[in-house]
């Protein structure tokens, strides 16, 4: 076995292509979305492992950077392929040892591992000698899977597995004459992301705003590992969801719909239509993701969804005690300007 870091492109295409067909991978994973932290000015960086020259394993790593503070996140993994499990605890102290090449104070990870039985996430949970939990926030990591299995199942008899209200809104709004596509062109893609930015604040939650994730998403749906479907009512635009494949499935990212009278219920027709792609592709099943406000819980449990939540997952390390006790002083403060700062980072990265 080798471990190697890199951003090569060569080596970063490979990745990709691994984590997409990979059972254990995820969108957090690829290449594409850790480099999407750059607009931060923050760094990224892959760890692969390597049997005879192929990938079997690794991560994808955001080196987040805050004043005079260096912190090194996994968002998800390490991962190994099935076979080389006894390969992921050299992986794991591969983390630490890196994170101090880089003069991190703080590091974390995140297993994929639960008590829930799936392909998609480790049967155990992997005693590690680190420290339970989280203590750097600002990059997403994920508690688990949504899940909505395909199995066994065609679209009459999966239809028919959903809560009867869920069934009702899916068949009325394929009567209202909406017309579902891919999002495709920059300006198409960025009307669809627009109405999704509009949602996130009339429901009081942040997304990140074109500037620093436009780019990533336009590359993301050409080289064909997202997936933005929308729908429309003569011509105008009533709801949208980011879909993105990695680990032999698709994950439901975000989505907006415009709140009218009469309701065309587009997000269930959306959500239909995603498990249906899923289903075309020969997938085991969707993830359409955890969290959400009560009614965005309610709707989506409607699917009749089962929750793979990790268990004993994440781990960190405080490389730096006084550095870190120090950044803990300043995030306390710096909290409440979140929003602010994000956006002031991103600015002054667009100006260089």
């Amino acid at each position: 076995m080798e471990i190697i870091f890199t951003k090569d492109t060569d080596w970063l295409k490979k990745w990709d292509t691994y984590i997409i067909n990979e059972d254990k991978g995820s969108h957090l994973l690829l290449s594409d979305w850790v480099k999407s932290f750059t607009s931060y000015g923050f760094d990224y960086e892959l760890c692969l492992c390597l049997n005879k020259g192929s990938i079997i394993g690794g991560y994808a790593s955001v080196i987040a950077k805050a004043l005079f503070f260096r912190f090194y996140i996994i968002p998800y993994g390490p991962i190994v392929s099935a076979g080389f499990e006894s390969n992921l605890g050299e992986l794991i102290t591969a983390v630490p040892q890196r994170a101090k090449f880089h003069k991190a104070c703080y590091c974390h990870i995140t297993l994929p591992a639960s008590e829930i039985v799936n392909t998609h996430v480790f049967a155990n949970a992997i005693p590690l000698k680190a420290r339970e939990g989280h203590l750097f926030k600002y990059v997403y990591s994920s508690n688990g899977l949504n899940w909505i299995s395909l199995k066994n199942f065609n679209e009459d008899a999966l239809l028919e597995s959903f809560k009867s209200s869920v069934r009702r809104d899916i068949r009325s709004s394929q009567r209202k004459g909406l017309d579902v596509r891919f999002l495709q062109t920059d300006a198409e893609l960025k009307a669809g992301y627009n109405l999704c930015l509009e949602n996130a604040s009339k429901n009081n939650y942040a997304l990140r705003d074109w500037n620093s994730f436009g780019k990533t998403l336009l590359k993301m749906v050409n080289d064909g590992s997202a997936k933005f479907v929308a729908a429309f009512k003569d011509g105008d635009l009533k709801g949208a969801i980011l879909l993105v494949k990695a680990g032999n499935y698709y994950t439901y990212i975000l989505g907006g719909t415009k709140k009218e009278k009469p309701d065309l219920l587009a997000g269930h027709l959306l959500q239909w239509e995603a498990i249906k792609l899923s289903m075309a592709e020969n997938y085991d099943g969707y993830n359409i993701s955890l969290g959400g406000s009560g009614g965005v819980l309610e709707f989506k449990n409607g699917f009749n969804t089962q929750q793979v939540l990790f268990s004993n997952s994440k781990f960190h390390w405080i490389l730096k005690p006084l550095y870190f006790r120090m950044y803990l002083f300043f995030e306390k403060s710096l909290r409440p300007h979140k929003k602010r700062i994000s956006g002031i980072l991103s600015a002054l990265k667009n100006k260089k």
